[in-house]
């Protein structure tokens, strides 16, 4: 742990009336507290003192002491972490995402709709590129697709009204199926 100076030799730039000032016009929960911590540091107080008045512990009181100190006032912010990097690459997700607005079967897979194993297979054998399922299921929401589960009936159906639907329709049809089907029949002729 390096030994942030104190009092005066600390942030040098700024005085105890600055720092009060950024202090009590801040709106960041966590930068105020880092700037309440070096304006402790500003007034002479020691790591542990700062740590008994706030409540954080030592080593990142005094990380943060440190990172303002070096850096300067500015790093009362935190910086983004950017994390691990995609696996795909953007022109890869545009090319995927162009490729889920047509069916299966228009690119040549024996299927009807998207399921997220047969997008994970797809990404496999095109870009071999290996995603767990879950993972899949992220791509396709980002890609503002959602996830719909086929149902054979709707969820509000009367099991009634199907019943008076298949005897009235039964009754009507009957007749028709009774006709002889090689029966010639009549269409509107195309005008020449």
């Amino acid at each position: 742990m390096t030994d942030v100076p104190r009092g005066d030799e600390f942030l040098p730039i700024y005085s105890k009336e600055e720092l009060s000032q950024l202090y009590r016009e801040e709106k960041n929960p966590k930068a105020k507290m880092r700037l309440l911590a070096a304006l402790l540091r500003k007034e002479g107080l020691t790591y542990r003192e700062i740590t008994g008045r706030i409540k954080y512990p030592l080593m990142t009181v005094a990380d943060w002491l440190r990172r303002m100190h070096e850096e300067g006032i500015h790093r009362r912010y935190s910086i983004k972490q950017s994390g691990r990097p995609h696996k795909m690459t953007e022109d890869q997700l545009h090319d995927l995402e162009s490729v889920l607005v047509d069916s299966p079967q228009e690119n040549g897979l024996p299927f009807a709709f998207w399921t997220t194993k047969l997008v994970q297979h797809y990404i496999e054998k095109k870009y071999g590129i290996s995603y767990d399922s879950r993972q899949v299921r992220n791509l396709l929401y980002r890609m503002g697709m959602t996830c719909q589960k086929p149902r054979p009936q709707h969820l509000k159906a009367s099991k009634k009204a199907q019943e008076e639907f298949k005897k009235k329709f039964q009754g009507e049809l009957d007749p028709l199926l009774k006709m002889d089907s090689r029966s010639s029949f009549w269409t509107k002729a195309s005008s020449p």
